[in-house]
């Protein structure tokens, strides 16, 4: 059940940020020649035309996938009115930290810590910056609507409303509870904090073998060596040209985490094979990435470790007029060294192969595979009640990350204490979480009609 066109106009025409006019894109016709412009300009930095065939035949998939790989529209609509926040919500002090950037229920999952803990946490940080709080609440909130139509049982509306607002109040509790103290930095999401649910997919994913991951995409040859298995179909060989990068740079990654690991074994990085990844992810397909298999601890061939080194791209909320370029420009070291701020900022004992390469015109991040990496899909949910879990820890871990990147991670970036602010503007903000429920529902709409248009526009091949 839709929520009624009348309520989102009226909310676009009493809360948009900006002039009326912003209400043309809710013309279908302009929407769609607006859509074929955006999509187009986006997925520009692809040059193999497979690829975005592919690319685009993913997003066909569902609006939930469309909603994915589209972000930079998520951005564009807040700032071109089309998603009518408040105008108050872009003009209060003291709100903005490190952000996930595109916080979804599938941005959310489980890995070991640097501890070897197996923790709930955020785990996708390639558009993360710095912005207002309650950009990674809407987009999340958004996705629960759209999940709810991916569901293969009845999830209705009104079930879909309370999980977005349980979703908000966990969130606003969180914060809560950590103001004024170092409980963000000192919690961790594993199994001596979670339950239901959620604690039932930790236990599935601890009873995995450290070594699934090399299981996955390694063989031992018939000498004895582990090497990358090709006949994997999501693999392929590395051609000279992109061997300037991984092997010509390797030397800039391991110079960049040198005071981490400057006790470690002398081998432990040597490079032993490597290999492009292929048809990995949605809103990055098309990126440059790679697997590299490095000795690891000992010359055991069964301690090996794998590190993905992933192409990274300037931060979809770039096209928002509020975001401040500032840092980025004076602070940061390009779209890797963003990433890799950002994952420390936002995440609890970060693993310390965690780093960056710097090739000839690009950069990457590389970051070791968890052995326990899972995430969840619409099927992995089976009643209300997983959904419930799911949101309820979605929430808090998003509080905690956002709570430990401000000024307790580097006060040169957020020099204030977010916990404080955000709970203030919550507080005065009229309706905050009505209002954020209310729009992400009408965004929903506004996603579930522009994935008919994209579809369309598929159809009459005007995205080739």
């Amino acid at each position: 059940m839709k929520r009624s066109a009348l309520t989102c106009i009226s909310m676009t025409v009493f809360l948009m940020t900006g002039p009326i006019n912003g209400l043309a894109m809710t013309n279908s016709s302009t929407r769609t020649d607006h859509l074929e412009q955006e999509i187009s300009d986006a997925n520009r930095y692809i040059s193999d035309s497979s690829v975005k065939m592919e690319k685009y035949q993913a997003m066909e998939d569902s609006s939930f996938a469309f909603y994915r790989a589209t972000n930079f529209l998520y951005y564009q609509d807040l700032d071109n009115g089309t998603i009518g926040v408040p105008t108050e919500w872009t003009t209060t002090s003291n709100i903005n930290t490190w952000l996930s950037g595109d916080f979804h229920t599938q941005n959310v999952g489980f890995f070991d810590n640097d501890e070897g803990d197996i923790v709930f946490d955020l785990n996708d940080f390639d558009d993360s910056y710095i912005g207002p709080f309650y950009w990674d609440l809407l987009r999340y909130t958004t996705s629960i609507y759209l999940l709810k139509d991916q569901l293969d049982w009845n999830l209705s509306q009104a079930e879909a409303d309370e999980l977005a607002m349980s979703f908000l109040t966990e969130y606003q509790d969180t914060l809560t509870n950590v103001n004024g103290n170092a409980g963000e930095t000192e919690v961790k999401m594993d199994k001596a904090t979670v339950t239901g649910f959620i604690d039932d997919e930790i236990y599935d994913v601890t009873g995995r073998d450290a070594s699934h991951a090399l299981n996955k995409w390694t063989v031992v040859n018939s000498s004895g060596d582990r090497q990358f298995d090709f006949s994997n179909t999501d693999l392929s060989t590395v051609d000279s040209y992109d061997l300037v990068d991984l092997e010509g740079h390797w030397s800039s990654y391991l110079q960049d985490i040198s005071d981490k690991v400057s006790g470690w074994d002398s081998h432990y990085f040597d490079v032993k094979d490597r290999a492009r990844r292929l048809h990995s992810g949605l809103g990055s397909l098309g990126v440059d990435k790679y697997y590299v298999l490095i000795e690891g601890p000992t010359s055991d061939t069964d301690d090996d470790q794998l590190v993905e080194v992933k192409e990274q791209l300037k931060p979809n909320m770039f096209v928002n007029s509020l975001t401040d370029a500032s840092l980025y420009t004076n602070q940061l070291n390009g779209a890797a060294d963003t990433a890799r701020v950002a994952y420390k900022g936002l995440q609890d004992q970060v693993d310390d192969h965690m780093g960056v390469l710097t090739g000839e015109s690009k950069s990457y991040l590389v970051r070791r595979m968890s052995p326990w990496k899972h995430g969840l899909d619409p099927v992995d949910f089976n009643t209300k009640s997983d959904l419930d879990s799911f949101v309820k820890y979605s929430a808090q871990a998003l509080a905690y990350a956002h709570a430990r990147a401000d000024r307790d991670y580097q006060d040169e970036f957020i020099s204030y204490n977010f916990e404080d602010g955000a709970l203030q503007a919550i507080n005065v903000w009229p309706q905050f979480k009505t209002k954020v429920v209310e729009l992400a529902g009408c965004y929903a709409d506004q996603v579930n009609a522009d994935y008919q248009s994209f579809l369309q526009l598929r159809q009459d091949s005007r995205l080739p």
